[in-house]
């Protein structure tokens, strides 16, 4: 009896081990700090979170250092993803510095689930405030920032635009953006948006990149990237002793200009150079390792890499000594989004025939030009063995080899004219005595449609004429943001549409950017003799745009009212400020 039950406690302990591992390898203690580096008049985050589990006794550690401003401050939470649940208790602290250095937050320890659980050390970089240099610094400004400002032809540079902040913003409008001349420009979503502090000329910022772009050069020399420009609304408030107002000042910001110096690539190149410029990949795929010569080998070659994708050129796989190669078809040609950078991914497909039998080792590869070291490298990541026998010389493939040929230009014998005739002597075959006699005749068919033209106009209906005016001026202003709804691009779309008819009202109305707000819009509008009914739809959709931009309200189940709305805001604008509605 008693092995039986020496056997039984032997199992549990098997079974129920593993589960107990697995339970308590969920379980995650953390420390973390909001910065890194601070100045000495700044505060800070201290977090402890323990992942899934209830933890007790939790003793913090000692903040010797610091003066704890609030805290602590306990909150949890569950999470489901993917049908996985996770749960979280954490305790957070503000902390404020006592002095400059390299300051150390200690360990924290909790007990969950029968054991002891401790977080790694945190040290926090504490500068001292330099108030003379922090004087001539701006609350808030806007910067252009590239990756490199020295760029071959063809070679990925992303740009950021990052905006450093000390105030409360509450709305951002980018007004004017580059044209981006001289490059070949694809915007990243894929890119860290989150805001960082920073220290800049002794003083402590927000940065936030508010959009990304890859640019790949297409031409060489100084290439100049205009400024964007932006208006910012930042919260302010305005009172006495006795009451605060609060109201949202216009802020305009632009970046500098900024230049990049792009090379041609060096010569001479490879005689089989595929136009690739960056770092590259390639995956070669072949459907089958015997035949005859009879067949046609298809090879699937799948090129990845950072450079334009556009510019990669067709290269031969094989040998042409030993292969007939023919023009392969593109599959597909795509760019492709990653956290670090645009990825571009191009698909070919060739088709190559044997010349005659044999046992064939065959090494496709890639001739590019790598920009970090500043050279021409081969890639041939494979190599493998085609087996080729003899045919019976009935081809068992189609391939369309047709090409158009152009018509070739033949020279006509010189005929003799009769005597007296020479050539171009003859006034009535110069293309200016015809010339001559149809400008009379082209001037009056001209001036009589043009007559009929007005006249047809003066006779339309005022009222329609009115609105035909309108429905153009809609149309013209909404393009990018008909782009993004097509592409269904909520984000990108609200802004667009923001842009338009703050743009549109400050065109009309010859308003500076900095009056651009509600209210001012409400009063030149009622002012120019709109109905309430207008100025109340303009404040709905502006205020709508900016939920979708700030507040994180970006659905994309309402875009085609939205610009169904906006174009008719413009539309009525039209009508009603003209007084013809």
């Amino acid at each position: 009896m008693r092995p039986f039950f020496a056997l039984l406690i032997v199992l549990c302990t098997c079974v129920g081990a593993p589960k107990l591992a697995a339970q308590h390898q969920d379980i995650t203690f953390v420390a973390e700090v909001s910065k890194t580096k601070m100045l000495q008049n700044s505060t800070l985050e201290f977090k402890l979170t323990l992942n899934n589990a209830q933890g007790n006794e939790l003793t913090p550690p000692k903040f010797d250092n610091f003066i704890v401003l609030r805290g602590p401050m306990r909150s949890l939470g569950t999470s489901i993803i993917n049908g996985v649940g996770t749960s979280y208790l954490s305790y957070s602290w503000q902390l404020q510095p006592k002095r400059t250095g390299k300051l150390a937050i200690g360990p924290a320890s909790i007990r969950a689930s029968g054991r002891t659980y401790r977080t790694n050390s945190k040290s926090v970089d504490v500068l001292e405030v330099d108030d003379a240099a922090a004087a001539g610094t701006p609350d808030d400004f806007l910067r252009a920032e590239l990756t490199t400002d020295t760029a071959f032809v063809g070679q990925q540079i992303i740009l950021n635009l990052n905006l450093y902040s000390t105030t409360n913003i509450i709305s951002r409008n980018l007004v004017q953006e580059p044209s981006y001349d001289g490059f070949y420009a694809q915007p990243r979503r894929q890119y860290d948006g989150r805001p960082r502090s920073i220290i800049e000329n002794g003083r402590e910022y927000q940065r936030r990149t508010l959009l990304s772009i890859a640019l790949f050069p297409t031409k060489s020399g100084r290439i100049t990237i205009t400024p964007y420009r932006m208006v910012l609304g930042a919260l302010r408030y305005r009172g006495n002793s006795s009451y605060s107002r609060r109201f949202t000042e216009q802020i305009p910001l632009n970046t500098d200009t900024i230049y990049v110096d792009v090379s041609e690539l060096p010569q001479p190149r490879p005689d089989n150079f595929s136009g690739g410029v960056g770092e590259y990949r390639m995956q070669v795929q072949a459907d089958r390792d015997r035949m005859t010569t009879d067949d046609a080998l298809t090879l699937r070659i799948t090129v990845t890499g950072e450079g334009d994708i556009e510019r990669l050129e067709t290269f031969p796989p094989v040998s042409e000594a030993d292969w007939n190669i023919y023009d392969p078809d593109i599959i597909s040609e795509e760019f492709l989004d990653s956290p670090t950078g645009m990825l571009g991914r191009k698909i070919f497909e060739y088709k190559v025939v044997p010349k005659r039998a044999g046992v064939y080792n065959l090494r496709p590869e890639m001739h590019y030009f790598d920009v970090d070291s500043a050279r021409y490298v081969v890639h041939a990541p494979t190599n493998f063995n085609i087996t080729v026998a003899a045919g019976s010389g009935n081809t068992t493939y189609e391939i369309d080899t047709t090409t158009t040929e152009e018509a070739k230009l033949s020279l006509l014998p010189v005929t003799d004219l009769p005597a007296g005739r020479t050539y171009g002597s003859s006034l009535p075959g110069q293309p200016l005595y015809w010339g001559l006699f149809l400008l009379p005749l082209l001037f009056a068919g001209g001036l009589i449609g043009w007559q009929r033209y007005r006249s047809h106009l003066d006779n339309r209906d005022p009222v329609e004429l009115a609105r035909e005016r309108a429905a153009r001026a809609a149309k013209e202003r909404l393009k990018s943001a008909k782009i993004h709804l097509d592409k269904v691009e909520p984000r990108a779309f609200y802004d667009a549409i923001e842009g338009s008819l703050l743009g549109y009202l400050r065109d009309k109305f010859q308003l500076p950017v900095a009056d651009l707000t509600r209210r001012n819009i409400r009063e030149k509008l009622t002012s120019a003799g709109a109905s309430a009914t207008l100025t109340d739809r303009y404040d709905q959709l502006l205020q709508r745009c900016e939920m979708a931009l700030y507040a994180g309200q970006d659905k994309a189940d309402d875009l085609a009212a939205a610009y169904k709305t906006a174009t008719e805001l413009i539309a009525d604008t039209e009508r009603q400020t003209s007084g013809e509605f």
